[in-house]
């Protein structure tokens, strides 16, 4: 090792302090600073010395001991071997006669193992403090002994009371051997520094940044340069979630900037830390509104608790379906009416899968203009070019089929459908065809398809649907909602519920607020019903409202109110509204927006 190792030596008597400075000479690469002092005074000296950015520290015996609980610095003790010690009691005499061992606890053992040993006539006394020390030495019989022998705390105390004692000390060959471990140790030290600043200049270096934090939220590592107190206050907020899951993959959105993040858990010792490791991407211009998005798993919770199954309950079927979906990693084609819930069996199929704590991305491709659609199909940033994330493609049959061709071909030649899970949506009633663009996706991405029934064929589950609603909505209206007449749950079962799910959530929501008593009544929800606008057994002449048209307007102004009329008429179907007006479903959808 080139570097100095700078050792601080505190000796116990002055002997040994010059033992040591001889022996500095056999070690060139160290800087031996050496003082006397025992236990407390030994304490006291390495601490008046500690701005001396001392390596290691070497003692003896108690001395040691004290230093290495109360140092932050590696202590190295010089031993007292069974051979120092047969030495010292040659010199007191205690080969032949009593001697009396007086000496700290760590020093006992040893000298208990070898009394044991030669079968000596010895007996050994420990001390905690000068006090019992000195109350240790008082009792015992002058003529029961023939000498005393002591490390150098008893030796000092003997002397001060007048008593004869031997000094038991450590041979040189002890002291160079705490030397080499010092010197061992040191280059350890050095050695596994090295490492930590050599692997930090590699996270310099790397692609991407890397932050780590305790999980009091505080940095014990950052490649990023500057770690802004923003990007640390986000960090931090996703602590709890990483504590509870050790591997994650989020994506979150910081000053316009997005932050794609891999968490683990690592534990060093007792301590655990939580590594951060991210990439950053500029949000493109106006991403709000690109229909591009981005859910963690708690948001995915959150939306799938307010979406149309929250309090209808999932069809068994469907459940059954999504079972052995999951068992698969093919693309999936989600198909149903408008209403059905394919949002929902999306969000079910991410968070029943391998992938829950990585993000969810739903790409809504009725409302990517121009420039979205190029970046998404040609930015390095774009969530096409992610793995191990769940991409949902909603409103998969509204693309134009020159736009299915570019996506399908980059869907292949980036393997995306291999590197993540990839899910489709397209509206199509049962018993009819999907359109031509979610057709030539199924084909060619050999898709798994899941077909969700409208509620017109489940009118049989109705009545449960109902019950599970009141019991889910029951705690959070001033009121309880008993129950519905049975006439009343004819009419819910007749109700053809044009708009499923999501029209029957809301007529039931309804009918819990406006409800005159406890019980929902067959009038209540008639005159809701026929509020709906709906041609049917619930008008009561069967006559079609007539549309007032201010044609004062555009003709754009007067188009957009004929449509928005007409899918009001079929309850929010837009597939049916198109259908009647002759247009596709995105050239209607674009006239909604607007």
């Amino acid at each position: 090792m080139s570097e100095r190792i700078r050792v601080l030596g505190i000796a116990p008597y002055e002997n040994m302090k010059r033992l040591m400075g001889e022996l500095a000479s056999e070690y060139p690469q160290m800087e031996l600073t050496i003082f006397v002092g025992d236990r407390e005074a030994g304490l006291e000296i390495a601490r008046q010395n500690f701005h001396g950015n001392y390596d290691v520290v070497i003692s003896r015996g108690a001395t040691a001991t004290m230093l290495k609980r109360e140092l932050p610095l590696p202590v190295v003790e010089i031993e007292i071997s069974t051979y120092d010690l047969l030495c010292s009691l040659r010199l007191a005499g205690g080969l032949e006669q009593k001697v009396a061992l007086i000496c700290a606890r760590n020093i006992s053992a040893g000298a208990q193992r070898l009394r044991e040993l030669m079968g000596l006539d010895m007996d050994i006394f420990t001390y905690e403090d000068a006090a019992s020390l000195r109350e240790t030495i008082a009792q015992l019989d002058r003529n029961l002994y023939h000498a005393l022998l002591c490390d150098m705390v008893a030796f000092t105390t003997a002397k001060t009371m007048g008593r004869n004692a031997f000094l038991l000390t450590s041979s040189v060959d002890n002291i160079r051997k705490a030397f080499d471990q010092a010197a061992l140790l040191c280059r350890s030290q050095a050695r596994l520094r090295d490492e930590n600043l050599f692997l930090r200049e590699l996270l310099q270096w790397q692609i991407g940044y890397t932050v780590i934090l305790d999980d009091s939220g505080t940095p014990f590592l950052s490649t990023a340069d500057p770690t802004t107190p923003e990007l640390l206050d986000m960090l931090r907020r996703e602590l709890p979630e990483c504590i509870q899951t050790p591997e994650r993959k989020v994506a979150r959105s910081l000053g316009g900037t997005l932050y794609m993040i891999r968490t683990k858990r690592i534990h060093i010792g007792p301590t655990a830390y939580t590594a951060f490791f991210y990439d950053t991407r500029k949000t493109p211009p106006g991403s709000n509104r690109t229909g591009i998005r981005t859910f963690t798993r708690p948001e995915a919770e959150e939306r799938y608790c307010r979406g149309v199954f929250s309090t209808s309950g999932f069809p068994t079927d469907a459940q059954e379906e999504i079972d052995k979906i999951l068992q698969s990693a093919a693309p999936v084609m989600i198909v149903g009416e408008d209403g059905t819930g394919k949002e929902s069996a999306a969000d079910i199929l991410f968070l029943r899968s391998q992938l829950q704590n990585n993000p969810l991305i739903h790409i809504n491709c009725a409302a990517l203009g121009e420039k979205e659609w190029d970046f998404l199909l040609g930015h390095h940033n774009s969530p096409l070019a992610d793995s191990e994330s769940t991409l949902y493609f909603i409103n998969a049959d509204t693309l134009p089929m020159e736009r299915v061709r570019q996506l399908l071909s980059v869907l292949e030649e980036m393997r995306v459908c291999s590197r993540n899970r990839v899910l489709f949506s397209c509206v199509c009633p049962k018993g009819e065809s999907v359109s031509q663009a979610a057709s030539a996706i199924i084909d060619q991405l050999c898709c798994m398809t899941m077909q969700l029934p409208s509620l017109r064929e489940l009118s049989d589950r109705i009545p449960v649907m109902v019950n599970m609603y009141l019991s889910r909505v029951n705690g959070d209206v001033s009121r309880q909602i008993l129950g519905v007449e049975p006439q009343a749950m004819e009419l819910l079962q007749q109700y053809p519920w044009p708009n499923n799910y999501a029209q029957f959530r809301r007529v039931m929501q309804e009918l819990t607020a406006t409800a005159a008593g406890q019980i929902i009544t067959a009038q209540e929800v008639r005159a809701l019903l026929r509020k709906e606008r709906y041609v049917g057994s619930f008008t009561p002449h069967g006559e079609n409202e007539a549309i007032p048209l201010d044609l004062t307007r555009s003709l754009e102004e007067i188009s957009r109110d004929i449509v928005r009329h007409v899918v009001n008429e079929t309850g929010g179907n837009q597939t049916l509204a198109a259908k009647r007006l002759g247009i596709s479903r995105t050239t209607l959808w674009r006239m909604i927006q607007k």
